[in-house]
């Protein structure tokens, strides 16, 4: 049994411990234990500066009864040291922090005395930047293309299809990252090797070529005029498929502006042939069949002492005066009309007139004609050739950048010239002529587009997206602006914090929508891949339309020339200009006004029956309205004047005129379509049918053209047939007319 003075030892004891035991359970550690005090060291350090030590007996002496804990108290605490112990473990401090881990006198009576925690300061986490992939925009020269396109030839020469596979290959990629709509210089090449391969046999290899030259250059028409060709010879049956790329050979030649320029001009040049001819071949007609009645008229103004054979002498040599004296084509045609204008119809009159006119304006059309076809040569040319991208367009830069020196470079030559720059990879140049194009013209809407584009490559993407704005409000009807926004939008959100990714996602989205909204093939197109982001693929870029540069196709100079050298040949001796031609024309209608003073001067006229001159200065006693000679008057028309034997030699002279007729009208026809009609009298019929044919036979003849296309040229079969066709045709329904002409149907 424990006595009662030895329980109350224990109990003392453990009044001892229970500050303490208190301390380490409400107060949490400090950073004091682990903060080094200084340079001294532990040994000599001076202890003048450390709290003073408290003598535990004595602390327990002074100790107020309600302080004493009571068993309980204690066991309570012991339990609850012990789970202390088992949740936290303090961190154990240096023996020479010993003393400084001590709490001070009083610290831990109460716990309502103890310190609060130290609050630990939050760790600031920065989030790893976001590296976005470059835009990346490839420098290739024409040299480069070139070099792929002779790493080809060498590797079909040695029959390395391995190689030629990868040359090929490389041909389409970088036709497809610079942007190029057309190769036409290396097209051109495959047709020639295709053109091998076929003398040799091999169709199947050149159809495989000239597919290789229409992928290529899909706006080169002569390519496709010959992969149709090989079509048919390859499949004869597959007629669809050679008509489907014919038919797409016709639209790019009408669509494109440098292959259809040259067609016109060959057609226009066609059309004023055939006028110049009709008129010298009509006019002829016309002359020769009223010279008797002209030469007859002009016996009368000389002295009676004048025979017949004189005055025809003497008439020939006037009217070959204008070829005597070299005095060309115009003048004399102007002779031959003023020397039957009186002893011609009034219809004939008026065909003869608008023939001569038309001859005598040919110069002024002929030279109009040059100005509106022109092409090759120009500035428009230049443009056109920067616009497509291809292997000549660095000759074009090079011309463009001349007139840019001298401030004759007009808006659609500098922005073409920057375009073509941005997408060779010359992004510093290009961006120094978009600023010299918006000097010329700053609201433009393409111009802000490609110029934003530019502004990708170089890395400023802010200064794009407030150019695409620009634009989308200049032309908000353009949808190039809006998808370029919404790409550049959607980059620019990866870089951005969270809270701000949300609303630039939105702009985005509603850009792309109304892209889409103005152009829906956008909705299927894709941007390239992360790892080859092609600045050229990546944006789009408005095209130039054909209205901003054609009118730079310039012809004035050719215009100038054809017209000189055409009125040296028609008006020799005059100096060139609109003034000759023009006076010729006039000169022409005059002399059709002249013709209408034949019943006042009393102008022979042709007899109806035998064709001799009905002259009222021979015949006095015939009335003026009279259709007959005196002979067939008195023969014909007073009977009983002239015996029969005479009478039936005149009416034998009129069936052989009548015949001798009808078999020159019928040889006429046979030779020259229309010329029937004109010595039958019809002239509008006759000169309508004389221009088909004549027409047609040009055609045919210079099938190959006065101007030729760049690249090649249109097959054979596509300008023989249309052109044989038409002749076939109009001479047949001329000898058709005729016949009925002749019946009297």
């Amino acid at each position: 049994m424990i006595r009662l003075p030895l329980l109350a030892l224990l109990l003392s004891g453990f009044t001892l411990l229970m500050p303490v035991v208190a301390s380490a359970q409400l107060e949490a550690p400090t950073r004091l234990p682990e903060v080094d005090p200084g340079p001294m060291e532990p040994d000599l350090r001076d202890e003048s500066m450390d709290p003073p030590m408290v003598d535990d007996g004595a602390y327990l002496d002074d100790a107020p009864e309600e302080d004493v804990p009571a068993e309980e108290d204690v066991a309570a605490a012991e339990d609850a040291s012990t789970d202390s112990e088992d949740v936290y473990e303090a961190p154990e401090a240096p023996a020479r922090d010993a003393r400084a881990a001590q709490p001070p006198p009083g610290e831990g009576r109460t716990p309502a005395s103890a310190s609060p925690p130290a609050v630990e300061e939050p760790t600031v986490i920065t989030p790893r930047p976001v590296t976005l992939s470059p835009v990346l925009a490839p420098q290739v020269t024409d040299a480069d293309l070139e070099a792929v396109w002779n790493r080809w030839r060498q590797a079909r020469a040695t029959n390395d299809r391995d190689a030629a596979a990868a040359a090929l290959k490389a041909l389409r990629t970088l036709r497809v990252e610079l942007a190029a709509s057309d190769l036409e210089p290396l097209s051109a090449g495959f047709l020639r090797e295709a053109a091998v391969r076929q003398r040799a046999g091999d169709v199947a290899g050149a159809v495989r070529l000239a597919e290789v030259a229409v992928e290529l250059s899909p706006g080169l028409p002569y390519a496709r005029f010959e992969l149709a060709e090989l079509y048919a010879r390859e499949k004869p049956g597959d007629v669809s498929r050679a008509l489907g790329q014919a038919r797409q050979a016709l639209t790019t030649l009408v669509a494109d502006a440098r292959y259809r320029r040259p067609a016109l001009a060959d057609l226009g040049a066609l059309v004023l042939l055939a006028w110049g001819a009709t008129a010298v071949l009509l006019m002829g007609l016309f002359f020769l069949r009223k010279l008797r009645y002209a030469l007859h008229d002009f016996h009368h103004l000389l002295p009676r002492v004048v025979s017949r054979w004189q005055s025809l002498v003497l008439g020939v040599l006037l009217l070959s005066l204008p070829w005597v004296l070299g005095l060309g084509v115009l003048p004399t045609l102007l002779l031959m009309l003023a020397a039957v204008s009186l002893y011609l119809s009034r219809t004939e009159r008026v065909v003869a007139a608008v023939l001569v006119a038309g001859v005598g304006l040919l110069p002024l059309a002929a030279g109009q004609l040059a100005r509106v076809t022109a092409f090759a040569g120009t500035p428009a040319e230049d443009v056109y050739l920067l616009e497509r991208g291809g292997v000549s367009a660095e000759e074009a830069r090079a011309r463009v950048l001349t007139r840019l020196e001298a401030r004759t470079a007009t808006f659609a030559e500098v922005l073409s010239l920057a375009y073509f720059e941005s997408r060779r990879g010359l992004l510093e140049e290009a961006k120094a002529h978009f600023k010299a194009a918006s000097a010329l013209k700053s609201a433009d809407a393409r111009l802000l587009t490609r110029f934003g584009n530019t502004l990708v490559g170089l890395g400023d993407a802010d200064g794009a997206a407030l150019l695409y704005v620009q634009a989308s409000q200049s032309a908000p009807g353009l949808a190039a602006p809006h998808y370029n926004l919404a790409q550049v939008v959607r980059r620019r959100a990866k870089t951005l914090p969270d809270a701000e990714v949300g609303r630039e996602l939105d702009r985005a989205a509603t850009a792309m929508a109304s892209a889409q909204a103005l152009d829906g093939s956008l909705i299927g197109r894709d941007p390239p891949p992360e790892d080859r982001l092609l600045l050229n693929l990546l944006l789009l870029a408005p095209s130039l339309g054909e209205a901003d540069w054609l009118p730079l196709a310039d012809g004035a100079e050719a215009g100038r020339q054809v017209e000189a050298q055409l009125a040296r040949w028609l008006l020799p001796g005059l100096p060139p200009g609109p003034l000759a031609p023009a006076g010729a024309a006039a000169l022409a209608v005059l002399l059709a006004l002249w013709g209408f003073a034949g019943s006042r001067l009393k102008a022979a006229k042709v007899c109806e029956r035998c064709g001799r001159p009905v002259c009222v200065r021979c015949d006095p006693e015939l009335g003026v309205g009279t259709k007959q000679c005196g002979q067939c008057v008195n023969v014909f028309s007073r009977r009983g004047l002239v015996p029969q034997q005479l009478k039936a030699r005149k009416q034998l002279q009129v069936d052989q005129h009548q015949a001798w007729s009808g078999r020159l009208v019928y040889a006429l026809g046979a030779v020259l379509s229309g010329a029937g009609h004109v010595a039958s009298g019809v002239p509008v019929r006759g000169a309508l049918y004389a221009f088909g044919f004549l027409f047609a036979l040009a055609a045919v003849l210079l099938h190959q053209g006065l101007v030729r296309g760049p690249y090649g040229e249109a097959p054979l079969y596509l300008k023989l047939a249309p052109a044989a066709l038409l002749l076939l045709g109009v001479h047949l329904l001329s000898l058709r007319g005729l016949r009925r002409l002749r019946r009297g149907e």
